[in-house]
């Protein structure tokens, strides 16, 4: 069988253009996802500071069952646009390995927690979607996910030096740049073709 692949320099490095741009409208179209967790984990976290530090109210980690129903709805989302018929780029399996790496990361995390101590797990959590965002970022050339990137990486760092109600503070303050910021920045543009939207670095 011959290869389909093109010779020429200038067509291989247009090729590769046109599966990172093709990477970022199926992100765009999968921003749902960065506004569930990134919502989710916000409203978590607040409403646990709350409770916890300022009404005085016993087991104020509960509200974190509510992740459960975000993870259900992922992977109904997920299954759904399996079915829906989609291009699926090599940049496409680059990013379901950043992304399923994360996710295989917290999982490890969580397995091992009644080991670590609660004030050890969320700046490891921060720093795990710091590096999946700046990754993601540099693949895809995306500005915003990729500082958002760094400033969650930043937030966990910190954390490590403070405590655990500072840290739910830190971790509102990392998803904030990490997912909610690069989501609300996904807006759709034309490329030069005029056919494929893009994502605004």
């Amino acid at each position: 069988m011959k290869d389909q692949r093109p010779e020429n320099p200038s067509e291989q490095i247009q090729m590769i253009r046109s599966m990172v741009e093709a990477t970022k409208y199926n992100l765009y179209k999968d921003r749902f996802l960065y506004f569930m967790w990134g919502y989710m984990t916000l409203a978590c976290a607040g409403l646990h500071y709350i409770l916890g530090y300022i009404l005085r109210v016993e087991h104020p980690y509960m509200v974190w069952g509510a992740m459960g129903i975000a993870g259900l709805v992922h992977v109904l989302y997920l299954r759904k646009r399996k079915n829906e018929a989609r291009v699926r780029t090599y940049m496409d399996r680059v990013m379901a390995g950043i992304w399923g790496g994360l996710s295989l990361s917290i999982f490890a995390v969580l397995l091992g927690s009644p080991q670590l101590a609660w004030t050890a797990m969320y700046p490891f959590m921060m720093i795990l979607y710091g590096v999946a965002c700046y990754a993601s970022g540099t693949a895809l050339g995306f500005r915003v996910l990729l500082f958002g990137g760094l400033g969650s990486i930043l937030c966990g760092v910190i954390a490590f030096y403070q405590p655990f109600q500072h840290q739910l503070l830190l971790l509102m303050l990392a998803v904030l740049f990490s997912y909610i910021i690069p989501a609300h920045s996904m807006a759709p543009a034309a490329n030069k073709g005029g056919k494929t939207p893009a994502l605004h670095s």
